[in-house]
């Protein structure tokens, strides 16, 4: 790990590979003939590649590279995002800037205390500037939020129950977060509501299948318009989506009426199409049921807890 010196108040640790991917990438858009900073390269890398001893070779490219990330500014939409998250800058002394595997793979994580901040992310957000700082405002705007007594955020909540939470669990809880993050950046000025909104809406609708538009409306409004839900409340409702439902819409049109449970056969107002990896155990023990006729939450709960312990019963 290379480092250098970031913004007042913290230092600022790149992985060479990481810094490499990134300059590379950014000098290969530069005038191939003009640039002042494309011939610096070339010399320099000259110099390297003149070396013996490959193990000094390869400390030396980590250095050039980073050198050069610093020429190039590449961090700079960073430095930006921490300076405007005061909670975060206030506590960070050392933010670890790492290459992720994938944009799965990608986020920021935050010790406790707040003085290490961790960033995992693509080089080819350093392509673009104003996306690299757009992303940047939304993760630490989880990064912050985890730093807020009032949050109470739990640190292993996805290996809750003895087991690691579903994927689809993970998926809702974040989609249901980031509404609650891109309200309060749009409210600093920092987004455009519209295209958030809409793409908001879409990711709450497919995780409430056969929920009427009207009410999809209202819990969207509900987590946007409100004070953030702290974190205990957005893990029930992403373990138990109709569990907004019944909080941001009661009575809306298009909420599921009482039905039997097609499994246990007891009434039930939760009756609703589960997860994937739900739906794969059901289908082991009941071949004839299939996912769009639902199944009740207490039967959701207890094939997903079946699934953390490895089986199907």
């Amino acid at each position: 790990m290379v480092v250098a010196e970031a913004a007042p108040g913290f230092a600022l640790h790149v992985d060479p590979a990481l810094a490499e991917a990134a300059v590379f990438r950014a000098l290969s858009r530069l005038d191939l003939v003009a640039s002042e900073a494309l011939a610096a390269h070339r010399r320099r890398t000259e110099l390297v590649y003149a070396m013996a001893d490959p193990a000094e070779r390869g400390l030396a490219f980590g250095r050039l590279a980073l050198a050069e990330f610093a020429e190039l500014c590449l961090a700079e939409p960073l430095r930006v995002a921490v300076a405007e998250r005061p909670a975060v800058a206030a506590r960070a002394r050392v933010v670890l800037l790492g290459e992720a595997r994938g944009r799965l793979d990608e986020g920021v994580t935050c010790e406790p205390g707040g003085e290490h901040l961790g960033i995992r992310i693509e080089a080819t957000w350093f392509d673009d500037p104003g996306g690299l700082l757009a992303w940047a405002r939304h993760a630490l705007g989880h990064a912050e939020d985890t730093l807020d007594p009032a949050f109470a955020f739990e640190r292993d909540w996805d290996e809750a129950g003895g087991g690691r939470v579903p994927v689809a669990t993970r998926a809702r809880l974040h989609r249901l977060w980031d509404v609650t993050v891109d309200a309060r950046l749009v409210a600093a000025g920092r987004l455009v509501a519209g295209p958030a909104l809409r793409r908001h809406r879409a990711a709450i609708a497919g995780d409430l299948p056969g929920i009427g538009g009207a009410a999809i409306d209202v819990v969207v409004a509900y987590l946007w318009e409100r004070p953030r839900p702290a974190f205990p409340e957005l893990l029930a409702w992403a373990e138990r989506p109709i569990g907004i439902v019944r909080v941001a819409a009661p009575g809306e049109p298009g909420l599921p009426r009482p039905d039997r449970c097609p499994l246990c056969g007891f009434p039930s107002d939760d009756v609703i199409p589960p997860e994937a990896e739900v739906a794969e155990l059901v289908a082991v023990d009941y071949p004839d049921w299939r996912p769009e006729r639902g199944l009740c939450g207490r039967c959701t709960d207890r094939y997903r807890f079946a699934g953390l312990l490895g089986g199907g019963r």
